[in-house]
């Protein structure tokens, strides 16, 4: 082969709309495509490709679980087809609400690229477009790899306001990438939020503002918000050596209105995290990931 030459295929992009809808996000035009650039018949260098319009509608913000003046993060997930590893995440759109919501926002976004002896197909990439209440990601265009060691994840709930707001981790993931001169760590962990009583909340407020009068009613101190919960993700070796401790803040709340209204659902979390570990080194056996009070952190 002489010349390089460049293939431009569709790619199938799934729009969660009902977790677009309760964030305020309505998707009006999308496209994605995989290009491949062929060097030899052996070398081949793939990046995907996309376009398209969204909008952020304030009105259809249901409801608000803390991020200020942010409007909620507009993300895409890239992954591979029937692969274990979690996708990776993308904020497509982080801006304040005012300024996102003047006019439509055009996306236009183009991943890293992967170097590969056999092209991947388009039936081989899965993308999404969705938005969570609450997230913290390392925000990264790029393809999970494909080789990897999955690690098992043992979940302690250390909080002491579970009555309160309790943390529910439904998607659990840790594994491995191994390169030449590092082994770096993904954790990925999503879920949502519990809510007690108006009276639990008010106790855990009162908990953490102990110079507030704690006969205090819920008339008395309406409006306010008590904090999601951390998490403290711990990599640990075969001995039960701690390798790398790292601490994962969510930045959110759950607010309570006027008599003590609580929000209509609850809000959903996400967070996607890697870290590299001192090399040389044993890799880690295990992770531990700890929720505790967000004053803990």
């Amino acid at each position: 082969m002489d010349d390089d030459y460049k293939t431009v295929q569709p790619l199938h992009l799934e729009v969660d709309e009902l977790s677009l809808s309760h964030l305020g996000w309505r998707i009006d035009e999308i496209e994605a495509r995989l290009v491949t650039t062929t060097y030899t018949e052996w070398e081949h260098h793939q990046e995907i490709e996309l376009t398209g319009i969204a909008r952020f509608i304030g009105e259809g913000w249901s409801d608000r679980f803390g991020g200020g003046d942010y409007a909620p993060a507009l993300l895409l997930a890239v992954g591979r087809t029937d692969s274990p590893v979690p996708p990776l995440y993308k904020r497509l759109v982080m801006e304040t609400v005012t300024k996102v919501s003047e006019h439509p926002r055009q996306l236009s976004e183009t991943s890293s690229s992967w170097e590969c002896e056999s092209p991947l197909t388009p039936e081989e990439i899965a993308l999404r477009i969705t938005a969570v209440d609450v997230e913290e990601i390392e925000s990264e265009f790029d393809l999970a790899p494909e080789r990897h060691s999955v690690l098992p994840v043992e979940i302690i709930d250390q909080s002491t306001q579970t009555g309160a707001v309790r943390l529910t981790v439904t998607v659990i993931s840790a594994h491995l990438r191994h390169d030449p001169y590092d082994t770096r760590l993904r954790v990925h962990l999503a879920g949502s939020a519990v809510l007690g009583a108006p009276e639990q909340l008010l106790a855990a407020h009162l908990t953490v503002h102990d110079w507030r009068d704690q006969d205090s009613t819920l008339e008395d101190q309406s409006p306010f918000d008590v904090s999601l919960p951390g998490l403290i993700v711990e990599a640990v070796g075969e001995e039960g050596t701690l390798l790398r401790e790292m601490e994962i803040s969510l930045y959110g709340s759950i607010p309570v209105g006027e008599a003590g209204g609580l929000p209509a659902r609850q809000p959903r979390w996400l967070a996607d995290a890697g870290y590299d570990l001192p090399y040389p080194s044993r890799p880690p056996a295990r992770v531990t990931v700890r929720i505790v009070d967000a004053d803990d952190l």
